[in-house]
């Protein structure tokens, strides 16, 4: 009878493991149906979704989404592709790593990012196994992402799957992001592509750490970067106070007094820091209705700042579009490490370090044509002739 006991407890605590549902990056931890057509998962917002065993065709609702199934080589699964995906490769405006790699997004049927009855509609019409939706609101409010995957699962019929976007900003945004990057791998079959990603993003912020990580703070040159893009294009006065390549090799943000992904940084406070270096982010270029960077720090009210009389002036690559390119930022900090601090770069070719980082996140050394976008403005120097 105590034998007997004894096997009851112990199938009992096995049967718990077995449907407890996994942590806030989403588990895909299977749950016996009794038919073996599906499995269940929780999502990365806490959300129980059955889903197919095997997926091979999927539809990504929003950028980051797309970008993420890029990232970790599963585009291939894609019945379609996101309203402004389909941009030709060469398109001048086009500053996406992930689409410029992936031509033949042009021949996927478009789906928009919203819940309309018409993007719906065209969804059911496609009929995708799975529908993954990426967002950055942490919460279940109605508004949020997890709100939102259950009004497209409800109105199509088809397993909605949300994960919390994270970043490569910060140690904390990473950390969320490796979460997604995970959790994304284990359902689509991705587990070593996940882990690969994640190595070297943190072997790369490592290398970077390890080259400026002992220059002394009062050694550490001072920079500002104007024309970011933010939600589109903007003038030389947008700028980022945690700019990331900044933060990553040890240079001084003269905008860094505020706590903000985005500050308007006036041209007066411009001209009273006077930084050594200032870069530009090339995005700037399509500006239409206002004066881009480039044009407008060849403005005789700044031709008496040091960096442009010592000719320190740069272009950097823009990597907000559509969300953060993760990939850009990374060859953004090698580029301006090696012009800020050369020494400690002297085995570093910008442009072929790019298009390393590159071939790893999207699988194309795509440096050359994503320049090409940019009037081939990108890792260069700023003209005043």
């Amino acid at each position: 009878m105590r034998d007997l006991i004894l096997s009851f407890i112990a199938y009992f605590i096995l049967f718990l493991l077995l449907v407890t549902p996994g942590c806030t990056g989403g588990s895909a931890s299977e749950i016996d149906t009794g038919t073996g057509d599906s499995v269940t998962i929780t999502d990365g917002f806490g959300r129980s979704v059955a889903v197919p065993p095997e997926i091979n065709k999927i539809i990504c609702s929003g950028s980051s989404c797309l970008r993420y199934i890029v990232y970790l080589d599963a585009e291939d699964m894609l019945a379609a592709a996101n309203m402004g995906a389909q941009t030709n490769s060469s398109s001048t405006h086009d500053t996406r790593p992930y689409t410029i790699a992936n031509p033949q997004f042009a021949g996927l049927p478009t789906v928009g990012s919203s819940d309309s009855s018409e993007n719906l509609e065209q969804i059911m019409v496609i009929d995708p196994q799975v529908v993954f939706m990426l967002g950055s609101t942490p919460g279940d409010e109605s508004s949020g992402t997890a709100a939102k995957a259950d009004t497209m699962q409800a109105k199509t019929g088809i397993p909605v799957v949300s994960a919390v976007t994270g970043s490569i900003k910060t140690e904390e945004d990473r950390v969320q992001m490796y979460s997604t990057f995970r959790f994304l791998g284990e359902v689509l079959d991705r587990e070593s592509r996940a882990e690969e990603l994640i190595a070297y993003i943190e072997a790369s912020l490592a290398d970077l750490e390890e080259r400026t990580g002992d220059i002394p703070e009062l050694e550490q040159k001072t920079a500002y970067v104007g024309g970011l893009s933010h939600s589109g294009a903007h003038g030389l006065i947008s700028s980022q106070p945690t700019y990331p390549p900044f933060e990553w090799v040890h240079v001084k943000n003269i905008a860094g007094e505020y706590d903000l992904d985005y500050v308007e940084y006036s041209k007066e406070s411009l001209l009273y820091a006077d930084p050594e270096y200032i870069f530009i982010d090339a995005g700037t270029l399509n500006l239409v209705e206002e004066i881009g960077g480039f044009e407008d720090i060849r403005s005789p009210l700044f031709s008496e700042m040091q960096a442009i009389k010592n000719g320190n002036v740069y272009g950097v690559m823009p990597y907000n579009h559509g969300g953060n390119n993760m990939e850009t930022v990374l060859a953004d900090a090698y580029y301006v490490g090696k012009i800020v601090y050369p020494e400690r770069f002297e085995d570093i070719d910008p442009k072929e370090k790019a298009d390393e980082i590159y071939t790893m996140f999207v699988g194309e050394p795509v440096f050359e044509q994503l320049n090409a976008n940019c009037n081939n403005l990108g890792f260069g120097k700023v003209e005043f002739n």
